[in-house]
């Protein structure tokens, strides 16, 4: 074999080295291409989840130039069904991972599974549509995301496999079994659709980093003519107005957490011996959300100034990485959001926990502050005034206000 779309048999290999199965039991599946199911492989080759995959494992050849890319020209129908159907899965992903009651016993102490049905069922159904959507998107920012979503998955197969959801190996959409679901053990069910460690959440994140690149693509391209007007700014920073609102927000919101959690001095009490771990966990889990919802929402900023006081927060992360593992927060090193392993978590000694999010020398408090500075330099961007001075330079009306009163 010489040359499929510009990759040879060598490339081939690589790119689907970790797509060649959607399961352990489909290995008699696979005839010799590789590893590569013929049916699939032809359906990869000639549909557009061909460049789905390719601009995935194109990644590291582009990094650098990932979220600014937008050479390539997505139809506003194109731009309107990804996005449309990406918010449609994050409603459907918060109302599992965010469920209070979903999840807990009735009055007769069972779970009503068929309830938890309706909603992973609904979940998948804006599963598929947002992967088919995203199949068809030929801007490389929002290809890559999307692959990245898909890539997520798979790594998830034994564990759908025991739920009796399978992965399609021709277009990776999902499907569920309904009477298998309905008998799987309540913990599997919980583990992948329930918390911010859950399968769930992680899709959810990564279907809001594909509608933020969007929303990106509009305000670069200047199409989706139904959307210019929220995307219309007069400012001279690099970012639009709406790109800058939705940081500084996001931002905002980091720091509220963050002071609330550091702050909290009832949360980590031992009472009795015990520490309430689902009421920490519960804390924990809404600072790594508003955490994750920044970084996400920081990728599509182009001014520089924005994107150092994001760096500056990342390096923070980076240095707890460590600690943050042993009590189960990981960081993704493709997007760098956190994601937790509530197992761990809950077997983790609290005093470990406590000392990362508790008091002015913790991991909380010094994100926080970055979140505030992150805040502080979208303020900065958003007053930049379109206007000339005398001397031929642009006016900055920025106001710095009193952005920290709150930190100490």
């Amino acid at each position: 074999m010489s040359s499929i779309n510009g990759y040879d048999g060598n490339s081939m290999n690589t790119l689907f080295s970790s797509l060649g199965t959607t399961s352990n039991n489909n290995s008699t599946a696979m005839d010799g291409l590789y590893g590569i199911n013929v049916i699939d492989y032809n359906t990869i080759r000639n549909g557009s989840y061909g460049k789905l995959m390719k601009a995935y494992y194109a990644m590291e050849e582009e990094d650098k130039n990932t979220n600014s890319k937008n050479d390539t020209d997505d139809t506003d129908q194109t731009l309107r069904s990804i996005k449309d159907a990406t918010s449609e899965l994050k409603e459907s992903a918060q109302a599992l991972y965010g469920s209070k009651s979903l999840f807990v016993k009735n009055a007769d102490g069972k779970y009503d599974m068929e309830a938890i049905y309706e909603k992973v069922n609904a979940f998948i159904e804006d599963y598929n549509e947002t992967v088919k959507a995203v199949g068809s998107a030929e801007t490389d920012s929002i290809a890559k995301a999307g692959a990245s979503m898909v890539n997520a998955t798979t790594e998830y197969a034994d564990m759908f496999d025991k739920l009796g959801i399978s992965i399609s190996g021709s277009d990776f959409t999902l499907s569920i079994n309904k009477e298998k679901f309905l008998e799987s053990n309540i913990a599997d069910v919980k583990s992948m659709f329930s918390g911010v460690g859950s399968f769930a959440y992680q899709i959810g994140a990564k279907a809001s980093r594909i509608n933020n690149f969007v929303a990106d693509k509009v305000s670069a391209s200047g199409s989706y003519h139904s959307a210019a007007g929220s995307n219309a700014s007069s400012s001279t920073s690099k970012d639009a107005a709406s790109t800058i609102a939705k940081i500084k927000d996001s931002a905002n919101n980091l720091n509220a957490v963050g002071v609330d959690l550091y702050k909290n001095r009832t949360l980590f009490n031992d009472i009795n011996g015990e520490y309430d771990v689902d009421a920490i966990l519960e804390e924990v889990g809404a600072f790594i959300e508003s955490y994750n919802d920044l970084i996400i929402k920081s990728e599509n900023s182009k001014a520089e100034g924005l994107a150092n006081a994001v760096k500056a927060l990342e390096n923070i992360t980076d240095d707890y990485a460590s600690k943050l593992e042993k009590i189960g927060i990981s960081v993704d090193k493709e997007d760098k959001t956190l994601s937790i392993n509530e197992d761990t978590f809950r077997a983790s000694k609290m005093y470990n926990v406590e000392a990362l999010f508790k008091g002015t020398a913790s991991f909380a408090y010094k994100i926080a502050v970055k979140s505030a500075m992150v805040a502080n330099q979208a303020e900065t961007e958003a007053n930049k005034a379109n206007t000339y001075t005398e001397d031929a330079t642009y006016s900055n009306n920025h106001n710095t206000g009193s952005i920290f009163n709150d930190i100490i």
